[in-house]
């Protein structure tokens, strides 16, 4: 390794995070969030655009917002459970949608729920975590309430 290449000697070996959000701002956000803390991001404006990144590779860690148009974030969810090689060590439901409905997402897909509006460092702390948990712990039962709420 080069002396050009210091950021990456602490960024999590592997790790490969993909940010479903059609929102551009807070797509962005997320991304630059992470890259302070060292980890690359990979983005999809919708639902549709990430069940194809899905389908190419293998991922971590997905930040996945719900409400997207056409292929929704419980679209996305929906493949996943249908799809268990496919899906992420980690799966972060992010969302501003009424906490009721999110009784419903399937636990055996998602790990944790990140309501809007959120503090992106903290959430930013929260994949690197992820990224850093060994291969096999899944971590299926963990259901986040809410950060910054």
């Amino acid at each position: 390794m080069s002396k050009r290449e210091p950021a990456m000697l602490s960024a999590p070996s592997g790790c490969q995070v993909l940010i479903a959000e059609d929102d551009p701002a807070i797509r962005a956000l997320l991304v630059t969030a992470l890259r302070r803390r060292r980890v690359r991001s990979a983005t999809a404006e919708n639902g549709d655009e990430a069940l194809r990144h899905l389908k190419k590779q293998n991922w971590l860690v997905l930040v996945l917002d719900l409400m997207m148009p056409e292929v929704t974030g419980w679209d996305v969810i929906a493949w996943l459970a249908v799809h268990p090689e496919s899906k992420p060590n980690t799966v972060i439901v992010v969302s501003a949608t009424d906490r009721a409905l999110l009784q419903e997402l399937d636990p055996s897909v998602v790990n944790a729920v990140i309501f809007k509006p959120f503090d992106p460092m903290q959430l930013s702390a929260y994949v690197k975590a992820s990224c850093e948990l060994a291969h096999d712990d899944r971590r299926r039962t963990r259901i986040v309430d809410a950060i910054n709420h």
